[in-house]
């Protein structure tokens, strides 16, 4: 979900008591890269890493509209006292949302925030989340084919860069502890569900139409992008999001992308407008078997809202947030079932998606039960 919104210049000291030890006890150090075992995510020593925490958005869009790497006050990345902020709420991940074309540095992009110079903004913030104790989940979020503008999400990755900015990424990380969101919000054809659909998502091959270019372009499925991480040697864990804006999962395990490594797990993302998947009862019912055989993540978690999705994109304010209902019970399913997940967003905006307030962490109402709940969690799994 793409959500702009204009940022203050905000002071980034005042963070007393977030030192590197105080965030999941028993657990400091330097994160480790990760591998799948079975249906979890461990680290290089066997034991269980729940990559709970929530996503930092800007990468995605501040390059393409020229403001800089990231959406922070300096437009870098966001510096090792906010870093160590983050970790003080005991999160395990943090997902970032990536730009294909200005990662790639291709003209469509402003050159002065694209190619080596966002890369390097990308490996600094990987390196001081890594330094944190925290996992980076590095996900493709905004691409277009050919020589089109990525301001808005396609519908699926395209076979002209995605396969080769997944190559780029794999081999600039192949040790750091980092899991691959092969695609953020995959819509094949808008369908639901549906066998057309889940063939496009896995196989690739199908002709859509561009929403930055409005002209016919040719699908990368989930299994060539994971081929080409595999093609540079990475062993890194990938996430494959489902269909329907990566709500509907339904056909997920029948469909499942082929990775030679069994280092592929399943990604969906939860608001409260979610039409195919938004209550228990859908979760116990496809949710629960993905998450019996691969890791479960929910790449995106949504707070409960006053408001549906009509607009909510221009105009969301803070006071459209509500206390319980839709968050708590999807929050609870998963830490229920050993399920990840990584709520939008640890971005001090002036709207319902703000987790914080301020750069030092100070929590949103959206932003209070998550501490809470993550702080809770700190040296389990």
């Amino acid at each position: 979900m793409r959500l702009v919104a204009a940022l203050a210049v905000l002071l980034l000291t005042g963070l007393a008591g977030c030192g590197s030890g105080d965030a999941d006890p028993g657990r400091g150090g330097r994160a480790t890269p990760l591998r799948v075992d079975g249906n979890r995510f461990v680290g290089a020593d066997g034991r269980e890493v729940p990559l709970r925490g929530f996503n930092h958005s800007g990468a995605e869009y501040a390059c393409v509209e020229g403001d800089g790497f990231f959406d922070t006050p300096d437009g870098g990345p966001p510096s090792a006292r906010v870093v160590a902020a983050m970790r003080h709420w005991g999160a395990r991940a943090v997902r970032m949302p990536l730009n294909e074309q200005c990662w790639l540095g291709l003209p469509s992009v402003p050159a002065e925030y694209a190619g080596e110079a966002y890369r390097s903004a990308v490996r600094t913030f990987v390196e001081r989340l890594n330094d944190a104790g925290l996992v980076a989940v590095l996900d493709l979020h905004r691409s277009a084919p050919g020589d089109g503008v990525p301001r808005e999400q396609e519908p699926m990755p395209d076979r002209d860069h995605s396969p080769g900015f997944w190559r780029s990424v794999a081999a600039t990380f192949p040790a750091a502890a980092v899991v691959f969101d092969l695609f953020n919000e995959p819509f094949p054809y808008g369908d639901p569900d549906g066998d057309r659909a889940w063939r496009c998502w896995r196989d690739g091959g199908c002709t859509l139409t561009s929403v930055n270019t409005g002209q016919p372009y040719v699908a990368a499925g989930m299994t060539e992008l994971i081929a080409a991480v595999r093609a540079t040697g990475s062993r890194q864990p990938v996430l494959a999001g489902g269909i329907h804006w990566a709500e509907s999962l339904t056909g997920w395990l029948a469909y499942r992308p082929d990775d030679p490594l069994g280092q592929v797990g399943a990604s969906f993302h939860a608001y409260s407008f979610n039409t195919s998947c938004a209550a228990v009862a859908c979760y116990d019912r496809v949710l629960a078997p993905i998450a019996r055989q691969v890791p479960l993540v929910a790449g995106e978690v949504g707070p409960t809202l006053a408001v549906g999705s009509a607009g909510v994109d221009a105009s969301c304010p803070r006071s459209a947030v509500r206390d319980g209902g839709f968050a708590d019970s999807t929050l609870d399913w998963l830490d229920a079932h050993g399920a990840g997940y990584a709520a939008w967003s640890w971005n001090p905006w002036p709207d319902c998606w703000a987790l914080v307030r301020d750069w030092g962490g100070e929590p949103t109402a959206w932003g209070v039960g998550l501490r809470r709940r993550l702080a809770a969690s700190q040296g389990g799994g």
